[in-house]
């Protein structure tokens, strides 16, 4: 089944999901999304676990970015720098076309169930093949978190290749390519999970600069039945894409799926 396999695949380090809820969302940020230049050109990202918005709060490490040139082509991420509050890593975008950076982390198991008279709450970490339970256990029930950051550049002419979705697993498709998102027209993402829509998905949309407003100016958006989230963005500037998905799954290794899903984007003028 293709929800059995999305909750088996991947890899990523432990560090970079927490298993509570209110773990620290991953997001990455390029210096630039959009280039014109003729020659090769260097842009450096950014990347972080942090609440806030492009604002920095722990280091992730890196070592499982994936990188995917104007083809499609896999490319791996040189040398990072690991600090106090943030990482960084260079990229060269040598050919025309748009790329794709992605940290796609593997699904982690919390298994949730009360015990004893007064029916009190525990929880153990692991699927239902691998977690021990006490005997007199009741209302169990496993989870499989995942968590995704994801950016796209263009250096010259935008191309599709790195859109290109596979039916497995949870899935952005551009709608609206990445590099074309304009202030003042409509935008369309569509998300699905084993190429299925993610209806009703909750989604947030919140431009750059929440230190220097008072408001966060977020916008709250819903995907239709066919996982479309349309929206129409006011300010011009990176904004961050919040997506967080729970459901229902069949699974000999957990119950439910929750996805969180973080995309950086450029609105042009």
């Amino acid at each position: 089944m293709k929800k059995r396999n999305w909750l088996v695949a991947a890899t990523l380090s432990a560090a970079l999901l927490a298993p509570t809820a209110q773990a620290h969302p991953i997001w990455m940020l390029p210096s630039e999304f959009n280039l014109s230049t003729e020659e090769a050109f260097w842009i450096t990202v950014d990347a972080t676990a942090s609440h806030g918005v492009f604002s920095f709060d722990k280091p992730i490490g890196l070592d499982n970015v994936s990188i995917y040139g104007p083809e499609g082509e896999r490319r791996r991420i040189g040398p990072y720098y690991k600090g106090q509050r943030r990482s960084v890593f260079d990229l060269q975008l040598e050919t025309s076309g748009t790329y794709k950076v992605e940290l796609r982390g593997q699904p982690r198991y919390m298994t949730s169930y009360v015990i004893g008279e007064r029916n009190t709450p525990r929880r153990a970490f692991g699927s239902k093949l691998e977690v021990q339970l006490p005997e007199g256990a009741r209302d169990v029930r496993t989870t499989a978190m995942q968590t995704i950051s994801a950016f796209y550049v263009t250096h010259r002419t935008p191309n599709t290749k790195v859109l290109e979705t596979t039916g497995e697993g949870f899935e952005f498709h551009a709608l609206t390519h990445p590099s074309d998102v304009i202030k003042g027209e409509e935008a369309r993402f569509r998300f699905t999970l084993d190429g299925k829509p993610a209806a009703g998905m909750k989604v947030e949309l919140v431009p750059q600069g929440t230190a220097w407003r008072d408001s966060r100016m977020q916008v709250d958006l819903e995907a239709d039945a066919d996982g479309v989230v349309r929206f129409t963005p006011t300010q011009t500037g990176p904004h961050l894409l919040s997506a967080n998905l729970r459901m229902d799954i069949d699974s000999p290794l957990a119950d439910a799926a929750g996805v969180n899903y973080l995309l950086s984007f450029e609105v042009l003028p």
